[in-house]
């Protein structure tokens, strides 16, 4: 009877030690897994909101693209951001440093037919709005509506068709520093008319309070999507991409993201 305890104890000994052996390699095939997740560079040059709001605490629509990207590989890849200025991508991108580009589009890069970058199913409805102070309304009907205005604009910001008109001398423009300055400047009756992202102005005119002090045109300036741009060695960034952004974009996650900044229109599908 004593052998017989003696042998189920060390079965059962033997059996734990088993189990927890298995667990170790569990663990460590697990470790190895996220160790092994390749670490792409997310470059960003629009650094307002919605798509950064705040670097340190890596809050803004970039990061959370980059997030759900991220789980939704598996593990494959760890989406890295990084907010830097246009220049200092347009350096990044010819010399075939490896990354991606969020919320592009291929006519600001020069490559509308789409042969130099490799671009992702549209991710998201943008369009540039024409706005002005409530009290003088401005209603926009085409560039030449804007002749012998005063245009409010981004420091370094290109606005098709109203670039030729100012280097004419048929429109007037001053600089502010940002989105929010140039939202702001006309909130305030500073300015007579604005272009700018509708992405940004709603988010400054929900966080700001400023909607009863903004009039927006019922034409826009442009309209446009916005899509990831991929640099042409990373194909295996690329094909993940083809196949995850069209199920992220019909998620209700991702519905949920983009309406809580404020990002979908009535005119959305």
């Amino acid at each position: 009877m004593e052998g017989q305890v003696i042998g189920r104890s060390e079965h059962r000994a033997f059996a734990g030690m088993l189990c927890c052996a298995f667990l170790s390699v569990l663990l460590a095939f697990a470790s190895a897994a996220r160790l092994r997740a390749a670490e792409v560079s997310v470059w960003i040059y629009h650094n307002y909101p919605p798509f950064i709001i705040d670097m340190t605490g890596e809050r803004g629509l970039s990061y959370d693209l980059a997030r759900m990207l991220g789980d939704m590989s598996d593990g494959a890849f760890d989406f890295q951001v990084m907010v830097l200025p246009r220049q200092r991508l347009n350096q990044r991108l010819e010399a075939g440093q490896p990354g991606l580009v969020m919320w592009a589009n291929p006519a600001w890069f020069g490559d509308t037919g789409r042969t130099r970058y490799r671009w992702t199913t549209p991710i998201l409805k943008d369009r540039n709005v024409v706005i002005s102070p409530t009290d003088v309304a401005f209603e926009y009907s085409g560039p030449r509506s804007l002749t012998g205005a005063m245009l409010v604009g981004v420091r370094g910001h290109r606005y098709q068709d109203v670039d030729r008109l100012v280097a004419g001398r048929l429109v007037d423009r001053m600089d502010v520093r940002s989105e929010r300055s140039l939202v702001q400047f006309i909130a305030s009756n500073r300015g007579r008319v604005a272009i700018v992202a509708e992405s940004a102005m709603t988010y400054y005119i929900q966080n700001l309070g400023l909607g009863d002090a903004i009039h927006i045109s019922d034409q826009p300036h442009s309209n446009y999507h916005r899509y990831i741009m991929v640099q042409p060695d990373l194909e295996d960034v690329r094909d993940f991409l083809e196949d995850a952004v069209p199920k992220l974009i019909a998620s209700r996650a991702w519905q949920k993201i983009i309406s809580d900044y404020g990002l979908i229109r009535p005119d959305s599908p």
